[in-house]
């Protein structure tokens, strides 16, 4: 089709008259060759009228979206809506210069044609997109600077949910750009014109987007984020124009000034959240703990006060604005930011609650505001704002559940059952809380724990992923350690079964392997009869066989496995149930020199995990205020109000102890550290209510060797020279750490 006749065709679509004619004409036309080209080159062409263009653009955002992933454009069955390869390579050649030249009203359609093109093109296809970008982004004529970002924001968008693994090709060319675009930002700050201060907002948008759910270490480091860091806190704090003032406070927001300052707010609390929040961070991201915890905090303390009295009223607003925004559906225009605004409004409810944490009456009241905006997510099944009002739902039963938060239960429930299934670890801190702030309600009506067990059941038998499964087995871990002695005995056998049959199918991880065994070895701190009788009465598909043998082989085998404070103190105390029973099973005395050494291994890992504990929380203590009074440096489980010098000299020894026993080369970073779930705490890591390892240990050591010497024989028999020192050490440490935390030694029974 020529130019003329397509020109014609597009406005005949805008009179009704001729719209029928016209839009059979392009249909017919749409598979020539020099069709999609032609119809850009009359989207670019400044001597035509706007709606001609704009109609014209329409139909070539229709064509990419629709045909741009077809297959091969050679032949096959979709031959005839194909966009020809001379066409697509044309559009490659030409669309950043459209996007740049193009007013508004164009350039967003052409955006949308970009972002699709770019998703079935980069890098294969289309690595000339990135000299591109670099040539327009490196030029001095700034009129091109704001088209060619949002080009690299599309460039950016495509990736950004993509997992780390997957964004080398982006992370390629990231390196490249992110030094110009400090430039350039550096460059515009002190042009407080509206166009600078829309480029400044597109650069926040792409850094935004770039770092929401990875921050790629290749591209930052401690200098060039603390430049960053500088420029963000620069926008916040800098003043708009005097003008701006002047227009209606609702329309306010919608000023470049504005929107400028609300993506560097965006970027600020992303990066705090995910990367600078120290119970959160991975340990890849340590290095950034200081630069932004401190600005974040800062921010957050100097005006806490202020917050305070306001923060029902704030919350009101918050609330009232997300439901306004969320009614934009992510396909209309505009969707995309407004879900951006409706996310940060989420966080920054969030960041309300913890500001007003210690205010139990304005936590109240918050929650009831709260509450409505999670029940609309839910009923709404909005997901992508699953992860917020779960972390809220979660800020909200900290402390403690109401009747309000125990009535989510069952919506959370059904959100899983029917597509929350992906969401699971993000429901776990709720869920975790249910359990264990407020055990008595969860006791008190059968279907709460049954719905806790049935999502675990759904994730342990479905193929969700290891990390999903890994956490489901850690709530049964929780459930039955939390509710020792409270009567669950019904429900034990079941947590077990479920935990151990995934265990029959391939596991990849020892994390999991480890995870699952965990589950039993809590039964069995829980009641070893229970337990015992539990695997005696487990059969699983072809196999006849009771599961006992093959589950104490098993944990054995995997001793080493567990790391961390918590797991491997739950093996020592898996351990000492089981030598501590009178009436063993035979499968217990056939691995009888295998448990002192196994406990042996244990109790080495921990005394290298509880100095490394020692060791960074007296780093903590010492990065306090000088003016700040010195507290304990580790909390040590006792109720005194003065310093436990005992306690601390137990833990200088301790760290002493762990250096001394062994090489530097010997000591992995892995066996000290928390592991991944650990901070899902449990009633045997209390420390008001101290469950202390090495004094059961003892003790159940003791009672053996004077109840049944045949069998402390049987345990003590094969030890060498070393592995009985080490059981001596171990003994001495018992006695030291009873002094340190001035209590009496805690029972198994």
């Amino acid at each position: 089709m020529d130019p003329n006749s397509l020109i014609e065709a597009l406005r005949g679509t805008m009179d009704p008259n001729l719209r029928e004619a016209a839009e059979r004409q392009l249909n017919e036309g749409h598979s020539q060759v020099n069709f999609v080209s032609t119809l850009l080159q009359v989207t670019m062409s400044d001597n035509l009228d706007l709606p001609v263009r704009q109609a014209g653009v329409i139909y070539l955002k229709n064509m990419v979206t629709q045909y741009w992933s077809e297959g091969d454009p050679a032949g096959g069955e979709n031959a005839a809506t194909n966009i020809p390869e001379e066409d697509r390579q044309f559009i490659r050649d030409t669309i950043v210069e459209a996007i740049i030249h193009s007013p508004e009203r164009i350039r967003v359609q052409l955006t949308t044609c970009i972002h699709h093109m770019i998703k079935h093109d980069y890098p294969g296809k289309w690595t000339a997109i990135v000299d591109k970008i670099g040539f327009y982004l490196h030029s001095d004529d700034s009129t091109g600077w704001l088209g060619i970002l949002l080009c690299l924001y599309q460039l950016v968008k495509n990736y950004e949910y993509k997992k780390p693994e997957e964004r080398s090709p982006l992370v390629a060319a990231m390196q490249i750009f992110m030094p110009m675009l400090k430039d350039r930002f550096i460059q515009l700050l002190p042009n407080p014109s509206s166009d600078s201060v829309l480029v400044q907002k597109q650069i926040f948008k792409i850094l935004y987007a770039l770092f929401q759910y990875n921050l790629p270490l290749e591209l930052i480091n401690r200098q060039n984020l603390a430049e960053w860091m500088e420029i963000l806190k620069t926008v916040v704090d800098r003043d708009v124009p005097q003008e701006t003032l002047q227009v209606d406070e609702d329309d306010r927001p919608e000023l470049p000034w504005w929107k400028c300052k609300k993506w560097a707010l965006h970027i600020l609390a992303r990066l705090f959240e995910r990367y600078g929040s120290p119970g959160n961070t991975t340990k890849e991201y340590t290095e950034f703990n200081d630069d932004l915890t401190n600005v974040i905090q800062k921010m957050i303390c100097e005006y806490s006060e202020e917050v305070t009295p306001i923060a029902v009223e704030m919350t009101q607003h918050l609330a009232m604005t997300f439901n306004q925004v969320i009614q934009t559906g992510p396909d209309e225009e505009g969707g995309d930011d407004k879900a951006v605004t409706a996310m940060g409004i989420l966080n920054t409810i969030d960041t309300l609650l913890n500001v007003v944490e210690d205010h139990k009456e304005i936590t109240q009241q918050l929650e009831g505001i709260c509450l409505q905006v999670i029940g609309t997510v839910l009923q709404q099944h909005v997901l992508e704002f699953y992860e917020e009002i779960l972390s809220l739902a979660h800020s909200l039963t900290c402390h403690q559940v109401s009747p309000q938060m125990w009535q989510l239960l069952p919506l959370v429930y059904e959100v899983f059952q029917q597509d929350g299934f992906d969401y699971f670890t993000d429901m776990m801190p709720l869920l975790h809380n249910y359990v264990t702030v407020d055990t008595d309600t969860l006791l008190s009506d059968t279907k709460y724990l049954e719905m806790i067990y049935s999502m675990c059941k759904k994730i342990l038998t479905g193929d969700p992923g290891e990390d999903p499964e890994c956490h489901a087995a850690k709530l049964l871990e929780v459930i039955i350690l939390q509710c020792k002695g409270r009567g669950i005995d019904q429900v034990v056998p079941l947590f077990v079964a479920a935990a151990l049959e995934r265990l029959t199918r391939e596991v990849k991880t020892s994390e999991l392997r480890t995870m699952c065994l965990q589950v039993a070895i809590a039964a069995l701190y829980y009641n070893p009869p229970l337990l015992l009788n539990t695997l005696e009465n487990l059969r699983f598909p072809n196999n006849t066989e009771p599961i006992t043998n093959h589950f104490i082989s098993q944990w054995l085998k995997d001793v080493d496995c567990f790391l961390g404070l918590h797991d491997r103190k739950m093996c020592v105390l898996g351990l000492c149930a089981l030598i501590d029973m009178e009436q063993r099973p035979q499968a217990v005395n056939q691995v009888a020199g295998q448990l002192l050494p196994a406990a042996i291994l244990l109790f080495n890992g921990l005394k290298r995990a509880y100095a490394c504990r020692a060791e960074h929380e007296n780093e903590e203590d010492d990065e306090e205020d000088d003016g700040e009074e010195d507290e304990e440096n580790v909390e040590l489980g006792s109720d005194e109000d003065d310093i436990d010098e005992e306690g601390q000299e137990y833990l200088e020894m301790l760290a002493k102890q762990a250096g001394e026993d062994g090489d530097d080369e010997d000591w992995e970073e892995d066996d000290a550290e928390e592991t991944a779930l650990e901070g899902y705490g449990t009633a045997v890591d209390d420390e008001d209510n101290l469950v202390d390892e090495y004094q059961i240990f003892k003790v159940v050591l003791q009672n053996i060797q004077t109840r049944d010497p045949a069998w402390y024989q049987a345990l003590t028999q094969n030890l060498d020279e070393e592995q009985a020192k080490h059981l001596q050490d171990i003994a001495t440490l018992a006695d030291q750490r009873r002094a340190a935390h001035g209590i009496l030694c805690c029972s198994l029974k």
